[in-house]
């Protein structure tokens, strides 16, 4: 993948070319990138958008990306900006003992360089987050081919880094489809800098609408290219009519309400609070609720092909390990890894397909075709070094603890909107607030919020019971365990206390523990996780949880349209039909967002949800691909209705 030159100068062998220049990287990368799309200049001038983004072609050894981040740092209190968004892409990804040898050759970037690789971990094809929350920085590595990915990019750019390999040498990432995408993606006045002069790349990016010019390049290199995108950004294309995003009537709204203070509220609430909006959040504490489960087990569902659920889980949960260590202390969460047993509703042909199509490594995703003695004989299954468990009801608290949240107790039954304002109204019609954004994340309790604006919901949220026995397990070994998972599941043991879980019910949502469910979690337990010594393992406490998912067991994320005005646009013009026909684009209601139905994977999911509506909501890029966002999209349900109905 790299080898070293005598002076250290980092080359591929792939492409047969130098990482950087062997004169002087760092000097080199400010000058072509830096300077030549005057960033310190616009970090500090005032700015119209809440977030500054930046797109790099080629991410190589991440020099471009710290020696940003550098400066970002020394030009962020005098910004009107609130966060740096970095966005690159790269093919062939580099290890974390050669990362850190090319960017060790600069020391002053050597703080920036630890912060990273701490978080430099849990890497799968497609988007990687790595959010650094007290640097108002967040870094999505792309990982394969920008040829592929850059259609599924959601979002507008400020400045372009092309630092892809010469293009005599690379030449995909210099033509002109990935011109016309980086079009795509510009903001209006979005610059760009590159190293080359070569005339394919003029030509490519002066056919895409840049204006372009030649200034002195770096050391031996005489010349450099840098440009402007002056026209207006370009509407997004998508093949769901309504899935556009409007980036041309954008506000930064002053405060937010947030109905629900469980995981999702709270994940969307610490994602406002760190960007510097206050948030304002309604809670009326259920101790039923899904963010109350103690030991909540985490880890990814692989499908067969790389559909939104497998590929949702495996960027979720890369987004969880890489935030834990800055939002939780020691000792609440641990990466124990997790065995999962094949069996007839995760058949082991399943397992071995979804693995190969998902390119998983053994790092991420490990096939066991023979288990050993502690399950029983001839079981196989699949082994995820890095499923781990949380102390969930911690995990809610820290998200809340921030002083841009401040949190209300009470219940919010119904909404009106007018003049540009939500209304909160409580059960006796009183009314508890007025606010300008509102964001339904009160689980179950959304639709019927929803009810009360319209008369009827754009979804259905049902809810599920599911009960635990926490168990006390005296042995200290059994912290080392894995997380073990089949039909039930079965915890390590945190300070002598194991959970063990969980039942499955959506017609039967009594409160109360029942002795039935007991016996089939424990006679499971005990029959298919051998190796324990069960008769030292007792009850201590159950608990009963009430989940809520929607009919397709997926969550709901987004901006959410007027049923009525959704049937009225789009029913009768032969939705599904004509894919090239031009479907008018019907804006969502103003102001009004929802992140709910997570289901059994609230604590694997609520932490990239609500950065992503964040990201909706300030217009900033998604962190996640188009496609996948396209399947969270609230007004999915609405569209399929009248596509299965035409």
């Amino acid at each position: 993948m790299i080898d070293w030159k005598e002076n250290g100068t980092p080359v591929s062998r792939e492409f047969d070319d130098i990482y950087f220049s062997p004169e002087n990287g760092l000097e080199e990368t400010k000058h072509v990138f830096l300077k030549g799309n005057r960033l310190e200049e616009r970090f500090s001038s005032s700015q119209t958008h809440h977030a500054f983004s930046i797109l790099e072609l080629g991410y190589g050894t991440g020099l471009n990306f710290f020696a940003a981040w550098q400066l970002w740092r020394n030009c962020k209190n005098k910004s009107d900006c609130r966060v740096l968004r970095f966005t690159s892409f790269e093919k062939y990804p580099l290890e974390s003992d050669d990362i850190r040898r090319a960017i060790s050759a600069f020391p002053e970037l050597s703080d920036l360089l630890e912060l990273f690789l701490r978080k430099y971990k849990v890497l799968i094809p497609g988007c990687n987050t790595f959010l650094f929350e007290t640097e108002n920085l967040i870094l999505d590595l792309w990982i394969g081919d920008a040829v592929q990915y850059l259609p599924e990019v959601s979002g507008k750019f400020d400045a372009f880094f092309l630092d892809g390999f010469a293009p005599s040498k690379n030449p995909e990432l210099w033509g002109e489809n990935i011109a016309l995408q980086i079009k795509k993606l510009s903001n209006k006045n979005a610059s760009l800098a590159t190293f080359t002069v070569a005339r394919p790349v003029k030509d490519s990016l002066s056919k895409a609408g840049f204006t372009l010019s030649k200034i002195p390049g770096y050391g031996r290199k005489r010349e450099m290219l840098i440009g402007v995108y002056r026209s207006d950004p370009e509407p997004d294309l998508n093949p769901l009519p309504f899935f556009g995003r409007d980036y041309s009537s954008y506000k930064i709204p002053q405060k937010v309400s947030v109905l629900g203070g469980g995981l999702a509220g709270a994940s969307i609430a610490r994602a406002l609070a760190w960007r510097g909006i206050q948030v304002e959040v309604w809670d009326d504490h259920d101790a039923l609720r899904a963010s109350s489960v103690p030991m909540a087990v985490s880890h990814p569902h692989i499908t067969k092909g790389e559909t939104p659920t497998s590929l949702w889980t495996l960027r979720c949960l890369g987004n969880s390990i890489r935030r834990y260590s800055d939002l939780l202390p020691n000792g609440s969460y641990r990466i124990s890894g997790t065995v999962q047993l094949s069996g007839e509703d995760l058949p082991w042909d399943r397992l071995e397909e979804g693995v190969r199509s998902h390119s998983l490594s053994k790092e991420l995703a490990d096939l066991r075709p023979e288990l050993d003695k502690d399950y029983p004989e001839n079981t196989k299954g699949i082994f995820y070094p890095s499923g781990f468990w949380t102390d969930t009801p911690l995990l809610n608290e820290k998200l809340l603890d921030h002083p841009n949240i401040v949190l209300k107790r009470g219940k919010v039954s119904s909404i009106s909107y007018e003049n540009e304002e939500w209304s909160l109204f409580s059960e006796n019609k009183k009314i508890l607030n007025k606010t300008e954004v509102l964001i339904l994340a009160n689980s179950f309790g959304i639709e019927s919020v929803l009810q009360s604006l319209w008369g009827e919901s754009p979804f259905s949220i049902s809810s599920v019971r599911g009960q635990l026995e926490i168990l006390e397990d005296s042995n200290i070994e059994s912290e080392k365990d894995p997380i073990r998972v089949g039909d039930k599941y079965l915890t390590p043991s945190k300070n002598g206390i194991r959970v063990n879980g969980s039942t499955f019910n959506e017609f039967d949502l009594d409160p109360d523990p029942r002795s039935k469910d007991a016996e089939e979690i424990l006679g499971y337990s005990q029959k298919t996780f051998l190796g324990l010594d069960w008769d030292h393992i007792k009850v201590r406490s159950e608990f009963v949880g009430i989940r809520s998912q929607t009919p397709d067991r997926f969550p709901i994320l987004g901006p959410v349209h007027s049923p009525q005005l959704f049937r009225k646009t789009y029913s009768g013009i032969g939705l599904p039909k004509n894919r090239k026909k031009e479907f008018p684009f019907l804006e969502p209601q103003k102001n009004l967002y929802v992140f709910g139905g997570l289901g059994s994977r609230g604590v694997l999911s609520s932490l990239l949800g609500g950065e992503i509506l964040a990201e909706i909501l300030l217009n900033e890029p998604l962190s996640i691909e188009n496609s996948l966002y396209s399947a969270l999209h609230p007004s999915r349900f609405l569209y399929r209705k009248i596509r299965n109905q035409e």
